[in-house]
């Protein structure tokens, strides 16, 4: 901003300010006259405090009074013709500017978080176009994993269950109804051999031999045999050998 005491501005300038146009030659006076940049929004804020400075130090300038349609050229020379084609001004003191500077800088600050905002919500739509075309990919997959999810806790029920069910098992052996047989056969087995080999030579021979041929019909006894009628293991025989002979 200019640190001149004062400034040489055209008449139409002023004029222009006080009429309520715009322009780059009223923005120019109003920087000039609140010693800061503005923007088009404070522009509007300063620009009625700044006519009341120009009045303050012009009188005359309160009795332009400019009609909307009417010819502004027309106007502006009319009233140059009377208040001159310069005017010399200097700027708003500070000490009438801290007020509205304060609303200013606020005014800036808001403007500032609104840019700032725009930016972030721009960049959101930005991210949220360049994964629209996932969304549909992410529903399957959460799909998949509710399904997924069911089947696990299914599972899980299924393993809780076969664990209390194997716990009734502990302890216990499993019984091979093969290996039981085999072993039966095997006492019976050994139960034969070791009765025949009690028995007399002669009689292990004929008993071995009974057992692998078919029983057939036993002749009857003559009067005479020796074996009494109780023959058997236990039985005793002429001879108290208790085998029976």
């Amino acid at each position: 901003m200019s640190d001149e005491a004062r400034r040489v501005f055209k008449m139409e300038t002023i004029l222009g300010l006080i009429a309520g146009k715009g322009g780059t030659d009223v923005s120019d006076l109003l920087c000039y006259l609140t010693q800061r940049e503005l923007s088009a929004e404070e522009e509007g804020v300063v620009a009625p405090m700044s006519k009341g400075w120009l009045y303050s130090m012009e009188p005359r300038f309160m009795q332009c009074c400019y009609e909307e349609g009417e010819p502004f050229d027309a106007w502006t020379k009319k009233q140059a013709s009377k208040l001159g084609s310069n005017v010399s001004v200097e700027p708003i003191p500070a000490a009438d500017m801290a007020s509205i500077s304060i609303v200013l800088d606020k005014l800036a600050g808001a403007k500032a978080t609104v840019a700032e905002q725009a930016a972030a919500i721009e960049g959101l739509q930005a991210n949220v176009a360049e994964f629209e075309p996932f969304k549909a990919q992410a529903a399957d997959l959460e799909k998949k994993v509710e399904d997924l999810t069911g089947k696990l806790e299914a599972a899980q029920t299924d393993l809780a269950k076969a664990k209390k069910e194997l716990k009734t098992f502990e302890g216990k052996v499993a019984i091979n109804e093969t290996e039981v047989e085999s072993s039966v056969k095997d006492i019976v087995s050994r139960a034969v051999k070791d009765a025949l080999a009690s028995l007399p030579a002669g009689a292990a021979v004929a008993a071995a031999d009974g057992a692998e041929a078919a029983p057939e019909e036993a002749p009857a006894e003559s009067a005479g045999s020796s074996v009494p009628d109780d023959f058997g293991f236990g039985a005793s025989g002429n001879d108290d050998s208790g085998f029976g002979f």
